[in-house]
C-alpha cells in the first residue's frame, strides 16, 4: 500500500460516517490485510465468541471492508470517504 494512501486512511480513524444505513466509526486500518474496520455505533450489540467459539460478551457490530476491489482499484465506498 502506498504511504500517501495509508496516511489519508489514518486520518479517517475515529471519524463517524454512514455505512449501509448505519452510523459507524472507523476504528482500525489493517494494512497487511488491506482492510478498514468499522464499528456500528447505533446498532444492537451482538454476541462475540472467544478463540474457542464460546460466547463471552456482547459488543457493537463491526464490519471489515476491503480497501481494494478485484482490479486493485480503491474501494469506491472508501474513495468517497476520502473526497
Amino acid at each position: 500500500m502506498e504511504a500517501e494512501l495509508l496516511q489519508q486512511l489514518r486520518a479517517l480513524i475515529g471519524r463517524t460516517l454512514i455505512y449501509s444505513g448505519q452510523s459507524c466509526r472507523i476504528i482500525e486500518i489493517l494494512d497487511r490485510e488491506n482492510a478498514l474496520v468499522l464499528r456500528c455505533e447505533d446498532s444492537e450489540r451482538v454476541i462475540q465468541g472467544n478463540q474457542f467459539g464460546e460466547a463471552t460478551r456482547r459488543v457493537q457490530r463491526c464490519h471489515t471492508l476491503p480497501l481494494f476491489d478485484e482490479q486493485q482499484s480503491l474501494n469506491p465506498v472508501i474513495r468517497s470517504w476520502l473526497e
